[in-house]
Order: C-alpha cells, then structure tokens, then sequence
C-alpha cells in the first residue's frame, strides 16, 4: 500500500527545463525510492546544518546557495534540525525556529530539491559539547565530563556523563514534569510530522542521528580490544599477556598502525556485535517503533529513515529491525539510512582512508539493506572539509555507493570550508541517474575516464522519461551519447538559463526492453 495524495496540478520548477511533480510523494518499494512518476530514483545531495544555539540552529544557506546545489545536480538535502530547538522548554514547540526550517524547505521545493529532515545529536547535548537534547531532557546523574580534545567523538567513549544521559533516555526516564524523556522526544517528532504531513517536497524524517547505546559500549569494546589483541598476539609474536595487549592498544593509540591489516580490522568490527547487535534489536527497536508510533498518528505519508549503532559507520554489522506496528505489521514506507566513514575520519589522517575499509563498511550495509530488503541513502559521508587529497577517497566511496545503487547525502555543505571549489567537488557533482523509468540495474561514474555507464530495464507502464544529469565540467570537450536501443532519441534540458549543467531526458520507449547509455567525452 502506498500513502499517496493528490493535489490539483504538479509544481514545475525553471518552465521549459527540469521538473519534479509535486503532486504525490515519494515512497519506497522494495529496495527503491518511487517518485511521483512511478519512476525509481536516485537521491544525491549534501547534509546542510547549523549545530549552533547562537543561531538558533538554522543554516546559513540562503536562496542562492539552493539554487547552486540544483546546479550541481544535487536532488536530496538532509536538513539537520536540533530537539533542543523545536522543544526549548518541556512541552513547549519554538515554532519561530520551525519557520526558518519552513523557509528552507520551501527554497528547497522551489529549486526542485527534495528534503529528508534529520533530528540531530552529537554527544547527546550541547552541555557536552556535542548539540541535540535541551537541557531539561539531560539526565546525566551529576556524572562527571571526561573527554578527550584530540577528537571530539572519543567523548562518546569516555564520558560517564554522556553515558548516563543515554542510559536514562533509553530507559524512558521522567523530567521534570513526570514524563518520560523519550517520550517528550517521540511528541516532538509528531509536532514536527504534522507540521510536514501534506508536504511533498519533504519526502522523510530521519528519526536519530547515530544512536548511541550508552554504558554498555564499555563491553562492546572490550570485546572489540581483545579480539584484536588475541590475534595480535598469535600473528605478530607478541609475547605479552592478552591483557597487556589489549591495554597498550587501548591506553597507546596502537591499534592504528595495524588498521591497514584489513583481516584484523574485520576482526575489530566483528568483536562484541553480539552487544551491539542486541541493542539494536530490543532497545533501539522499541525506540523506533515508539516514534514511528507517534508520527503515523498525523502524518501517513513520509518515509521513515532508520539509522544504526554508530559502530556500524565504520563497518560493525547491524542488528537494526524493521519498524512494526502494535500488531507486528511492518510499515509500508521505511528506508534504511546508514552512515559510511572510515576510522581516519576527524582525524589528520584522514586522505590516508584505506580502501579494503570502505568496501568493508559497504558491504556491511549492503548485507543489512538485503536483511531489510529496504532502499538505501547513506546519509552522512566524507567530512573531507577541503582538506588535500581527498579526491582518491571521495571517488572510492561513489564506486561503492554506485555499486550497491544507493542513494546518498555528503557531510557536508559547510559555511566555513564550502564543497565547491574542493579538490573532491567533481566527484560530488558527477552524472548519475536521477530518475529511471524502470528497474535500475548498474550505473557508474568515471572522473579518470570522464565518463558515465547505466543500464536499466524499461516499464511500458510509466510514461516519464528518463533523467540522467549531465554536469558540463565532466566534459569540457563535450560528449558522445550511446543509447541502445535509441528508438526515440534524447534530448538536452538545461538546469536553468544560463547554466551549462542540465539533464538527458530519454523517452520512454513503452515497451518492456533492457536500454543502456554511456556519455563518453570527445
């Protein structure tokens, strides 16, 4: 079953040029994202957000910067929004902070751009340094801080405070006013939902960004340390105890210099997933469900984005479920959104990212999303910033997201270090299939080669042409275009006036028939 609703007539973005129908929402089948069309889609965007209280946790970005993003090709726009701002004070919605959310929605929708909202945290709260909860939503038992400057998400790792506070939100614990914390958070959720429920321009709610388990990620890894210092010990000679091991590796910093060893990495994320896992299944499950709960009460029509344990970003499997309904039925429209970064992220190091790593992680989420038989959009990313050599890493990570025919959002479009201009940027705004009039089986983009390969099978039942975007720098010579079978040729759609970039708009050719493309420079 679909949640579909019609409105009087499609909003056409740019007359003459690309148009995205406004007039049903997307929705997912099987392992798809389905337009307003029918057609299967590719979402391919930036994360945009502002993690500050100082500004009212609201973007910089304005009409303009929207307009550059539809130019790049970019379709998705995760947009982060903060509980601390929607629900300042228990019980009480900032909707002044919900219209600067509104407002970027609407410069979304008016440059054809789709929006994912995503309810951010990073160390719980802002009282950690991190941003998410309100202050009234910590319960942090008077624990104290401890965290390291060196990187900020070792907090996660070392704070009892940060541990406590998820403990108590997982376990439902009551504020101030009696009620439980997390269900003040799944009110806020519907607050936010109905808001958006008759908006198609919004196409999701991305429900917790990287859940943390709490306390119990001390044995999680523990079981991860001495399942690498085991081996450790047996395949480098070591003749310490495996304790000792574990301790030096812990209290060092050691365990990098073996991390490009990617049989002991593997080992490293398969340690302790039996912890892990079981969080994702009962706790985190029941979290989910609970908020799923409270957002289909007014709004029917919006995806669902799951996210996992936030070791599984770096390649530890997941035990994350479906959500169901008080009967055990699934939801019909639920997508999975993990996030892929490899262990040099935040860090220096970070162009060093190893290869074997990243097809790991991506494996990994490859697996789940079949477990899950849901479309995928990794949701976060990179974080490359404009630092130097990031292009061979930047590229690494497409091949696997192309593979796998995901969807994704890079992290991110920063006020500070802007993706534009960036060593990595053409990697970003790359050809990739926005919209299929069928069944996409492979598609790929080649920087090396300059150039671009898809191959899908046609449905005669959907009439929409195919979209395929085609960013001018890609082919500063320009371009030749194989289409088999080209029954009714293509044509060329300008983004807007004045821009090179534009799209391949390849009629549909009505018949049941597999169709190939390839864009080669000159």
């Amino acid at each position: 079953m679909r949640y579909l609703i019609l409105i009087t007539m499609a909003i056409f973005i740019y007359a003459g040029h690309f148009t995205i129908a406004q007039c049903k929402f997307v929705s997912v089948k099987d392992k798809k994202f389905i337009d307003a069309e029918g057609r299967e889609i590719i979402l391919h965007g930036v994360n945009i957000e502002d993690k500050s209280k100082e500004h009212n946790y609201l973007s910089w970005h304005k009409e303009e910067e929207f307009v550059k993003m539809r130019d790049w090709g970019f379709n998705c726009i995760r947009l982060i929004i903060i509980w601390d701002g929607v629900e300042p004070k228990p019980g009480v919605y900032n909707d002044q902070y919900l219209a600067g959310v509104d407002k970027r929605i609407q410069w979304a929708k008016e440059n054809g751009i789709y929006v994912i909202l995503d309810m951010h945290q990073d160390l719980y709260s802002a009282k950690f340094g991190g941003d998410g909860a309100p202050s009234w939503a910590v319960l942090d038992n008077g624990k104290p801080h401890v965290y390291d400057n060196s990187v900020w998400s070792m907090a996660y790792f070392t704070s009892p405070a940060v541990h406590s506070a998820f403990d108590n939100f997982w376990a439902n614990k009551p504020v101030v006013d009696g009620i439980g914390v997390q269900d003040h958070f799944a009110k806020a959720w519907q607050y936010v939902a109905k808001r958006y429920a008759n908006e198609p321009a919004v196409i999701g709610y991305d429900l917790f960004n990287e859940p943390f388990p709490g306390s119990n990620i001390q044995e999680t890894i523990f079981l991860k340390l001495k399942t690498v210092s085991d081996i450790i010990a047996k395949k480098y000679g070591n003749d310490s105890s495996t304790f000792d091991t574990m301790q030096k590796l812990m209290m060092s910093g050691e365990l990098s210099k073996y991390a490009d060893d990617i049989e002991l990495y593997k080992a490293f994320t398969d340690g302790g997933t039996e912890v892990s896992m079981e969080f994702e299944r009962t706790i985190l499950a029941e979290f989910y469900n609970r908020v799923a709960k409270a957002i289909r009460e007014v709004d029917q029509n919006h995806i669902i984005f799951l996210e996992t344990h936030g070791l599984c970003n770096s390649g530890t499997p997941s035990g994350i479920v479906p959500i169901v309904d008080s009967n055990g039925n699934r939801d019909p429209n639920q997508a999975f959104a993990p996030h892929a970064y490899d262990i040099v992220t935040d860090t220096k190091d970070v162009a060093k990212a190893n290869s074997g790593r990243i097809e790991l992680i991506f494996t990994r989420h490859a697996e789940t999303a079949n477990r899950l038989n849901m479309p995928t959009l990794v949701g976060e990313w990179g974080a490359y910033y404009g630092q130097a050599n990031t292009l061979l890493p930047a590229q690494k990570v497409v091949s696997e997201i192309e593979k796998n025919l995901f969807s994704d959002t890079y992290w991110s479009y920063s006020g500070v270090r802007e993706i534009d201009g960036a060593e990595y940027f053409p990697v970003l705004s790359r050809p990739y299939p926005s919209a299929i009039s069928g069944n996409l089986l492979e598609y790929k983009s080649d920087l090396s080669n300059r150039s671009f390969s898809c191959v899908w099978n046609e449905d005669p039942n959907i009439s929409a042409p195919n979209m395929i975007y085609v960013p001018a720098e890609w082919f500063p010579k320009g371009y030749r275009v194989i289409l088999e079978p080209d029954e009714k040729g293509w044509s060329f759609e300008k983004i807007r006036d004045g821009s090179q970039n534009g799209y391949l708009v390849i009629p549909t050719t009505g018949k049941s028939i597999k169709r190939s493309l390839k864009i080669e420079s000159k």
